[in-house]
């Protein structure tokens, strides 16, 4: 029993070690339902839009940090519609199939996520990290194209969230992947929050050497009893920035519970599931997703 008490602050102090804080307020916000499962999104057009904070839909429709509100019309099988995410994303997204072992469908954000699509981030300088981490198409993107691949095994129960952003020229993605990386390194950017979402643990990692050129971060957030934590990846390809988001949640009561059941006998746990398990992006699907970026 004393071991297993032990275990108890190990995965406590883990929880402290992150920073990580339970976002507040209620799950729908501003969204409106949740009923479309495609992140595929244009850039909002004009200035007579929503603004920030509360008003995007679960579909996607949220506008950018500073930039004008506009509506998605990304069809549910993510492929794009009239006035949707350039047919060029489309294209270059993976589909079922591409990936061996994974499984591939149109990502579909939280209510959460969507509710504060496009709200500002604070502190400010911590925008780039924000815009990545909700349903929005981030400023200076002409649009994006969202996809969620898991893995089929039983014991692997992450999950990668790929988002594919088009920018006008390359000069404009190399300047949203520079902000990206000063924001990762950023000490104000330890912690930051964007509505009621609210992220910490920030910290950079090496990226890998992949496409023109790469940032790597990970963070961490509390949902409800749980936490979930994200080792992000992102890629640029000449005028797209793609993002890989591997996440995974764990309890940590109920990884101490484990413990002490297998001390006595019980079986193992998932590794996802581990409280000290970071989540890794697979290379199968890193390498299956940047292949099809022309």
């Amino acid at each position: 029993m004393k071991s297993a008490v032990s275990r108890v602050v190990v995965a406590a102090s883990v929880v402290a070690t992150l920073g990580l804080t339970a976002a507040c307020g209620g799950g729908d916000g501003g969204g409106r339902g949740g009923d479309k499962s495609s992140t595929e999104q244009a850039k909002p057009k004009g200035s007579g839009g929503g603004g920030s904070g509360g008003t995007g839909a679960a579909d996607g429709s949220g506008s950018s940090s500073g930039a004008s509100g506009g509506s998605s019309n990304g069809a549910a099988d993510g492929s794009s519609g009239g006035g949707g995410a350039p047919a060029k994303l489309t294209a270059a997204s993976l589909a079922k199939g591409d990936v061996r072992g994974h499984d591939v469908t149109p990502r579909k954000p939280n209510k959460l996520e969507a509710a504060w699509a496009g709200a500002p981030a604070s502190p400010a300088v911590c925008a780039p990290l924000a815009a990545l981490m909700t349903s929005a198409t981030p400023p200076g993107a002409k649009g994006h194209v969202g996809r969620t691949v898991s893995a089929k095994s039983t014991r692997d129960m992450s999950t990668t969230d790929i988002e594919l952003y088009a920018y006008d020229d390359e000069d404009a993605a190399e300047r949203a992947l520079a902000d990206l990386r000063a924001a990762a390194k950023a000490e104000k950017c330890a912690a930051f929050r964007t509505g009621d979402l609210r992220y910490s643990g920030v910290k950079a990692l090496t990226a890998p050497d992949k496409g023109d050129e790469a940032v790597g971060y990970r963070l961490g957030g509390r949902q409800s009893e749980f936490v979930k934590r994200w080792t992000v990846t992102v890629v640029r390809k000449g005028t797209t920035l793609v993002s890989f988001a591997a996440s995974s949640l764990y309890d940590p009561q109920s990884v101490a519970r484990d413990d002490e059941s297998r001390e006595d006998g019980g079986s193992d746990q998932s590794t996802a599931d581990r409280a000290d398990a970071q989540p890794k992006v697979p290379a199968a699907v890193m390498d299956a997703q940047l292949a099809k970026v022309k």
